[in-house]
């Protein structure tokens, strides 16, 4: 007799994350995600038109704690603060920084996260907002990126690279950051 799966947009992307978390993006297609749920891919259309939508609504649930603040949370936490924690969250889930970046490509997110990042500033600055949010996705995407080659390269008897676990990432990250916000700063854009 087969389980009745309750199906909603919640348990779709709950067995979304849980694929990314253990497999990673490219492991994270419609049909892998009906099977974890034992349903037909057609049913997850019902509810997401595309991959593109639930790769959309994964990136939402996994900025949710910042995307969820109001407008006095976001007054009172810093551009740094705000920068941290987003890389934070990424940093949790395997390829997180993949699935927030090709998410950006919905314009309502992206114009989310750069209000985030924005409310953080003095001023408002879309090219501030702007360049904080690609810094921070792109670090961790390169960060997140080199893990997995240190992971899949471990153990290689000839290895004269310099190893990825050596760099200090969160380091790197808040001298990056600091250079960023420095010069906003020198053009009076941040708290």
């Amino acid at each position: 007799m087969l389980a009745i799966v309750q199906l909603s947009k919640e348990s779709i992307i709950g067995a979304a994350v849980s694929i990314l978390s253990e497999f990673g993006l490219s492991d994270m297609t419609m049909r892998r995600v009906a099977k974890q749920l034992n349903v037909a891919p057609g049913a997850l259309y019902w509810h997401f038109k595309n991959k593109q939508e639930l790769i959309d609504a994964t990136s939402r649930h996994l900025l949710a704690p910042i995307l969820g603040r109001n407008d006095e949370q976001r007054a009172s936490i810093s551009a740094q603060e705000t920068c941290a924690e987003m890389r934070s969250l990424m940093m949790q889930t395997k390829d997180g920084a993949e699935v927030i970046s090709a998410a950006l490509s919905n314009q309502q997110l992206r114009q989310e996260l750069e209000s985030l990042i924005s409310d953080s500033l003095k001023e408002p600055n879309e090219i501030g907002a702007f360049t904080l949010l690609h810094f921070v996705v792109g670090a961790v995407l390169t960060e997140q990126t080199q893990l997995q080659m240190q992971k899949f390269t471990a153990g290689a008897e000839d290895d004269t690279q310099e190893n990825p676990a050596d760099a200090n990432f969160e380091e790197r990250f808040n001298q990056g950051l600091e250079i960023i916000l420095v010069g906003l700063d020198a053009l009076g854009h941040i708290r």
